[in-house]
């Protein structure tokens, strides 16, 4: 009876309050989240302790602890918070009355073409669902998303995360190019073995262990001897020095299929690339989705947006 008797006394806004506190981290990150005061949080929390009569969390502490029937409490309330949330998805024929935010951390500069049909198709199907974006490094991204923000990253990784799903949307062909500016791009008859004493333009990222190491294995492998002419860290830069000249360099073919400069810019040997670079989706193993980021998920995977 017990039990019943806290089953139709206990208020979900308390449940979906410990959610916020833990994903956050602290009570103030929860209050500016649940767009709240500090002071309702903590009366929150402790009137689902009061309910409960258990002390949930251990204050004072940094990071945030919970206690053993605090831990529990929070899968309780993430399962529950799954299957409310599960509810407006499953509703069919309603489709079009999903509404909200997602929130999206997307690295700069992917381009694919079925990722923009995939766009189209989304809006279409889901008019009401906003996508708030922001451009990061995939390096921050997969940091942001460690930490429990409440967002879906696209981006590139080399190595998978224990607390983080992952599926490959597509991969990124990079191939080797020169511009306008160097002595290469006039040249009419053009051999592979012809780029191996050629200085290089390096995007920071080629470092071996890091996401774009493929580049430099493939360059390891083939003994380029080149120097290497200008480092960065931002791929319109890379660009910008490929086309002046600086040395020869690796871009994503589409990426460049997309700029104004492709006609600045020529493709060289091998005509079949040199490296494939993954691009992953990623979401929180432990943060539970809600349902307009479950169904953006679903929708994209179902989509294959693979080239």
């Amino acid at each position: 009876m017990a039990q019943q008797k806290l089953a139709n006394s206990l208020n979900w806004t308390l449940l979906h309050v410990l959610i916020a506190i833990c994903e956050e981290g602290s009570i103030s990150a929860a209050a500016d989240r649940l767009n709240i005061t500090q002071s309702a949080v903590s009366q929150n929390l402790k009137k689902l302790e009061e309910q409960l009569d258990s002390q949930l969390i251990i204050r004072n502490t940094k990071p945030l602890e919970l206690t053993p029937i605090g831990r529990y409490c929070l899968q309780v309330a993430q399962m529950i918070f799954t299957e409310i949330t599960s509810i407006e998805a499953m509703k069919g024929t309603n489709l079009h009355l999903l509404e909200g935010n997602i929130k999206l951390l997307v690295a700069s500069r992917l381009h694919n073409p079925k990722y923009n049909d995939f766009l189209v198709y989304f809006k279409k199907k889901y008019p009401n669902i906003t996508l708030d974006l922001t451009v990061k490094s995939s390096m921050d991204i997969l940091n942001d998303l460690k930490q429990k923000n409440p967002a879906i990253g696209i981006c590139l990784a080399r190595h998978t995360s224990d607390t983080l799903n992952q599926k490959l949307l597509f991969n990124q062909r990079y191939y080797l190019y020169c511009g306008y500016h160097h002595p290469l791009f006039s040249v009419k008859e053009l051999d592979f073995t012809s780029l191996l004493k050629e200085s290089f333009i390096v995007f920071n990222s080629e470092a071996i262990g890091d996401v774009l190491s493929p580049i430099t294995v493939f360059k390891a492998a083939h003994d380029f001897t080149g120097r290497v002419s200008a480092y960065t860290n931002n791929l319109d830069e890379l660009v910008r020095l490929i086309y002046t000249g600086y040395g020869i360099g690796a871009l994503p073919d589409q990426f460049v299929a997309a700029t104004h400069l492709e006609s600045k810019l020529r493709r060289l040997p091998p005509k079949d690339g040199i490296a494939d670079v993954p691009v992953y989706i990623f979401w929180h193993k432990y943060r539970a989705l809600s349902a307009i980021e479950a169904k953006f998920i679903e929708e994209i995977l179902a989509f294959d947006i693979s080239l």
